[in-house]
C-alpha cells in the first residue's frame, strides 16, 4: 500500500512538474512568437521606411538630372547660337573680302583693257603713217617711173642746153641734173653729152 501511494505521489509530482514545464514552455513560446511578430513588424517598417526612402531619392537624382538636362540643352542651345552667329559673321568677312578682290580684278582688268586700247590705237596710228608713207614712196616710185617714161628723145646736148635753169626738185635716173627748156620742157644731160628729155615738150 505503501509503495503504491508513494509510486502515486511520484507520478503526480512528475504530472504537476511536467505540467508546470509545459505551461513555462508555452509562455516562452507566446513570447518568442511576440516577439518574432515585434521583429517583423519593425522589420516590415523599416523596409517600408526604405523603400520609401529608396523612392524619394529616385524621385530626387531624377528631378536634379532633368534640371541637369534642361542646363545642358539650354547651354548647347546658347552654343549653337554663338557658332551660327560667329559662322555668320565669318561668312560677311569672306563676302567683303571676295567683294573686294572681284573690285580690284575688275579694276586691274579695266586698267588691261585701257592699256590694250591704247596699244591697238597707237598699232593703228603707226599701220596709218605707215601706209602714207607706204604712199608717199608708191607717189616717189610712180614719179620715177613717170620720169623714166617720159624719157622719149635723146640728141646731141648744146653749150646753151648746160646754161638751162635747173629744177632742183628732180633727178634724172642716175642723179643728173634736170633742167627746164624754154618752152617748159624738162631734160637732163647724159654722160655720153646727150640731152634727153623727161616731157614731151621740147625746147
Amino acid at each position: 500500500m505503501k509503495k503504491t501511494l508513494s509510486a502515486m505521489c511520484l507520478m503526480l509530482s512528475l504530472l504537476v512538474a511536467f505540467n508546470g514545464m509545459a505551461q513555462d514552455a508555452d509562455a516562452g513560446k507566446k513570447k518568442a512568437k511576440k516577439e518574432m511578430k515585434e521583429a517583423e513588424a519593425s522589420a516590415k517598417t523599416a523596409a517600408k521606411e526604405e523603400k520609401k526612402a529608396a523612392k524619394d531619392a529616385a524621385k530626387e537624382a531624377k528631378k536634379d538630372a532633368k534640371a541637369a538636362g534642361d542646363d545642358v540643352a539650354k547651354a548647347e542651345a546658347k552654343a549653337e547660337k554663338k557658332a551660327a552667329k560667329e559662322t555668320a559673321k565669318v561668312d560677311r568677312k569672306i563676302d567683303d573680302k571676295a567683294a573686294k578682290a572681284d573690285a580690284k580684278i575688275d579694276k586691274a582688268e579695266k586698267k588691261v583693257d585701257a592699256k590694250v586700247d591704247k596699244a591697238e590705237k597707237k598699232a593703228d596710228k603707226m599701220a596709218d603713217n605707215a601706209g602714207l608713207k607706204d604712199d608717199k614712196a608708191s607717189k616717189s616710185k610712180d614719179k620715177a617711173d613717170k620720169m623714166a617714161k617720159a624719157s622719149i628723145k635723146e640728141e646731141k646736148a648744146k653749150p646753151e642746153d648746160y646754161k638751162a635753169p635747173v629744177d632742183a626738185s628732180m633727178k634724172g635716173p642716175n642723179g643728173e641734173k634736170v633742167m627746164t627748156g624754154p618752152r617748159g620742157g624738162k631734160y637732163y644731160i647724159n654722160k655720153n653729152g646727150n640731152k634727153t628729155y623727161l616731157s614731151s615738150l621740147k625746147d
